[in-house]
């Protein structure tokens, strides 16, 4: 058995980029509040859709749910069928899917001031996050992605690149030949895409590959895309933090899932994948109760005003998506464990962490 499944969101290839430079923060300054309560005017803003610059391009991906919907549309839309029928001279067609791929498409950030502002805002609640927590620091660079260039392969052991952009968008791509029934030599191609917008701030990626004899081996992405536009400006500045504590903690996560693979020997992709859902899961848990505990303090040092309730309130709307369904689990026990206890605990013990988090909270006794 050959299984290779990712871990978390998005699966990235080879990347176009370059970069502005912005200096890296050596601490928290205080005068850059007022910058961003600028960057979050910038955030509200009509979110931009273009120019499309190509990050990555999976050829051979293939999605059922689309692809299904694709035969449908080729279906219901005679008007087409008519016309390839027409070129073809042919009453009658052969088709095939020839090519599938799926496609990781970015909108840079081409308006200086937001671009810098964005830049410095990640370095600031980077360096901030990672002194209050004590993890080391992942990054090789944090840079905003502006014209494509050709980007030579970073060996994730040097540190992941964070790429800066303003709008992220999947887009899924099918090639169909079509052939006379009589006459196979012409040929007609029709090319489908579905490209969506995601609203997906941040991602970070690692791939489990399970091979012959069982052999587990994990490979991590050296890449994390970070948007600066969403519905909520709140999720935007807490993703930098976020994808942070995700890229750090992803160590501990995959010995935890390779254990547990071990322990089960499943038998089919059904149960691998359920074990790497339980498992994502818990690494949400603890990256939303370090979040939680993080963030406020964050607010505090570098925008004017408490952004708390929003804050709350953002996390709140997670718990609807099965990912987060141990999201409050996990903030009551980092809160009741203190910051750097969960975080010790977890790398050492995840399957600690899961039972602390996988027990119910018990009411109160009521005093008589």
């Amino acid at each position: 058995m050959l299984l290779v499944l990712p871990l978390k969101r998005l699966v990235m290839a080879v990347l176009l980029v370059a970069q502005i430079t912005v200096p890296a923060a050596a601490g928290l300054i205080a005068d850059n509040t007022a910058d961003y309560d600028r960057l979050l005017e910038w955030i509200q803003l009509k979110d931009l859709e273009g120019p499309l610059v190509l990050m990555a391009d999976e050829s051979g991906r293939f999605d059922h749910k689309l692809n299904r919907e694709n035969i449908a549309y080729l279906n219901n839309n005679r008007d087409l069928i008519q016309n390839v029928l027409a070129r073809l001279d042919a009453v009658t067609l052969k088709w095939k899917l020839a090519a599938s791929s799926k496609r990781l498409l970015v909108v840079p950030e081409s308006r200086r001031e937001y671009a810098e502002l964005f830049e410095r805002y990640c370095k600031d609640a980077v360096h901030y996050a990672l002194e209050r927590t004590r993890l080391p620091n992942p990054y090789l660079r944090i840079a905003t992605l502006e014209m494509p260039s050709a980007l030579t392969t970073v060996d994730v052991q040097e540190g992941v690149t964070a790429f800066l952009v303003h709008n992220i968008a999947d887009e899924y791509v099918e090639e169909y030949l079509f052939f006379n029934q009589e006459n196979t030599t012409h040929k007609v191609k029709i090319k489908l895409a579905n490209r969506v917008f995601t609203g997906r701030i941040g991602a970070y990626t690692s791939n489990l590959t399970i091979g012959e004899d069982f052999q587990i081996s994990f490979e991590k992405e050296p890449y994390t895309v970070w948007q600066n536009s969403a519905e909520n400006p709140i999720n935007v500045l807490v993703a930098p933090v976020e994808e942070t504590l995700h890229i750090a903690l992803r160590t501990a996560t995959e010995k935890a899932i390779r254990n547990r693979l071990h322990d089960l020997k499943p038998d089919s992709i059904q149960s691998v994948k359920a074990v790497v859902d339980e498992w994502m899961a818990v690494e949400e848990a603890i990256v939303g109760g370090l979040v939680a505990d993080i963030m406020p303090e964050i607010f505090a040092r570098l925008l004017h005003g408490s952004l708390e309730s929003q804050l709350a309130h953002s996390l709140n709307e997670r718990q609807s998506r099965a990912q987060y369904h141990l999201l409050h689990q996990g903030i009551r026990v980092v809160s009741e464990l203190g910051l750097h206890q969960a975080i010790a605990l977890y790398t050492s013990q995840p399957d600690e962490f899961q039972k602390m988090i996988s027990t119910p909270q018990l009411p109160e006794t009521e005093q008589l």
